[in-house]
């Protein structure tokens, strides 16, 4: 085990927790309207190339919250597919 990788789970472990208060909010209301899409793709590759990196140096403190991650990602994606309605419409002048 790498001499500082306890502290990278701990790190996970805090983004998690902040990050599970995003998924429970859409869970409620189903309204993704301030992730843009840009923001879904962007992260889903970032925890995508960081659970490679994880496998890859066999470093459990970075792959497991980021599988976690990528179930949430996965689910925010889900919603925003599958409730178009709940977007807010642009407003007309």
């Amino acid at each position: 085990m790498p001499k500082y990788e306890s502290l990278i789970g701990v790190a996970g472990i805090f983004g998690l927790v902040s990050f599970s208060s995003l998924v429970q909010k859409i869970y409620d209301t189903h309204n993704t309207t301030s992730l843009p899409w840009t923001w879904i793709l962007m992260n889903l590759s970032a925890q995508v190339l960081s659970l490679i990196y994880g496998l890859g140096n066999k470093a459990y403190g970075i792959y497991i919250p980021t599988i976690l991650f990528l179930i949430g990602l996965f689910y925010i994606l889900y919603v925003k597919i599958k409730h178009p309605s709940n977007e807010e419409k642009p407003k007309q002048m």
